[in-house]
């Protein structure tokens, strides 16, 4: 039997507790990707409008913006399985009462959906990536961070196969009962499935931190503002810039290429198979070219994409537009996802231990209040018929400042990893 390549086999000696937790992850994301590959589409087929959907969709974040800060300070130091059980459970539940309560028609009851779902999606973000790195050796973090953040892009294939295989057939007849495969059915069919994500969370160690605060729960050591807020700076950037373009991705290809949502999803799952692989490869990218090849490099490649795309749409008429706007929405997500995991290790790396909680509650919070107001503005701006093309400009300025922000992080955890020494 060939040998597998170094890279691949610290992924093969991987406890088998940290194995379950990604599997877990993946069936959670098969939900989260559903939702960003379908869900806008699907509210525009229910006759919503752009600063409709943006209203909408904008109330999942409500929750995480508002609660994710006294959820990181109770968390700290806790036990998590209990807490990501039951987040588990609520999460595609609350999901699917959002799905219906739109495809019926009861919006005021669709608003509270979304922010119950926004609720429980807060507890999984808060809790995943400081469980994870309890599961995980020292040594093999890393691998552990980026298998976790691969299972996004697993999913996203699994769910763009699925969308456009679904919708491809299109209708299925059993007798006298006629089921349409639509944007609504395949959200419904991935949703269904991350109920399996709570039998695996049951089977997890719950394991708690070496180091514990004796204070209490609502105390923050007066030395870890700075750090906090140093940390979460960049983080700020990449949100914003991300909610005021990249969860409309979908509309502009349906409304500047009149590319409808299976072919959308096709080529979302080309891209998402670029995001597994590369995801996987982020620790062998990091050693061999440091932090700054593996989170400066690739973000500012992202960058670029990014503005190309976006500039295509004051070309939309040219036979060469909309393959050169896929080409970049193909490689953009990759590229930008490869400094996932670095960044989420240099963040957790410099705020210590003990502020994992906190530091993931409130990225959590950063990414879910930019993701509102970004969502908000979006309303606003396309009410006014800016063209997408601005809109993505915006977006990239902000990830330049974030990305050029991470390079002071990097700096100072190589001071302290030399001090360590």
């Amino acid at each position: 039997m060939p040998r597998l390549p170094a890279w691949l086999e610290r992924y093969r000696i991987l406890p088998r507790c940290v194995l379950v937790f990604a599997a877990a992850q993946f069936l959670i994301n098969l939900i989260n990707t559903a939702q960003f590959l379908l869900l806008n589409l699907f509210l525009k087929e229910r006759g919503l409008d752009d600063p409709a959907i943006a209203a909408l969709t904008s109330h999942r974040f409500l929750a995480t913006f508002f609660l994710a800060l006294p959820a990181g300070l109770w968390l700290r130091g806790k036990p998590l399985r209990k807490p990501l059980l039951v987040a588990s459970i609520l999460f595609p539940v609350t999901a699917l009462c959002a799905l219906e309560t739109v495809q019926f028609g009861y919006m005021k009851a669709a608003s509270t959906s979304f922010v119950a779902m926004g609720f429980a999606g807060m507890i999984l973000n808060v809790a995943s990536l400081p469980m994870m790195l309890r599961l995980a050796p020292k040594d093999q973090s890393s691998e552990a961070l980026s298998l976790l953040f691969s299972t996004w892009g697993a999913a996203s294939i699994c769910g763009g196969v699925l969308s456009s295989a679904l919708q491809s057939i299109g209708r299925v007849d059993f007798g006298t009962f006629h089921f349409v495969l639509n944007e609504h059915s395949t959200l419904f069919v991935l949703t269904v499935c991350g109920l399996g994500a709570p039998f695996l969370y049951a089977r997890i160690p719950d394991t708690v931190p070496a180091e514990k605060s004796a204070r209490h729960w609502l105390h923050v050591h007066r030395e870890d503002f700075p750090l906090l807020l140093r940390a979460l700076l960049p983080t700020l950037c990449i949100a914003t810039g991300a909610g005021l373009s990249i969860q409309f991705l979908n509309l502009f290809f349906s409304h500047v290429y009149q590319l409808d949502s299976a072919k959308y999803s096709l080529f979302g799952s080309i891209s998402y198979v670029l995001v597994f692989i590369t995801g996987l490869i982020v620790p062998e990218v990091r050693r061999r070219l440091g932090w700054r090849g593996a989170i400066l490099g690739v973000q500012s490649a992202a960058v670029f994409m990014l503005v190309v795309m976006g500039l295509t749409e004051l070309w939309k008429d040219a036979a060469w537009a909309l393959p050169v706007a896929l080409v970049c929405f193909i490689f953009r997500q990759p590229l930008m996802n490869m400094a996932g995991p670095s960044t989420s290790e240099l963040s957790m790396s410099y705020v210590g231990e003990r502020n994992r909680e906190l530091m993931s509650a409130c990225s959590g919070a950063i990414w879910s209040g930019a993701w509102w107001l970004a969502a908000r503005m979006f309303e606003t701006l396309r009410t006014h018929h800016l063209p997408y093309w601005q809109v993505f400009l915006t977006t990239a300025v902000l990830y330049l400042f974030g990305t050029l922000a991470y390079n002071g992080l990097i700096r100072a955890v190589e001071r302290k990893d030399v001090e360590t020494v």
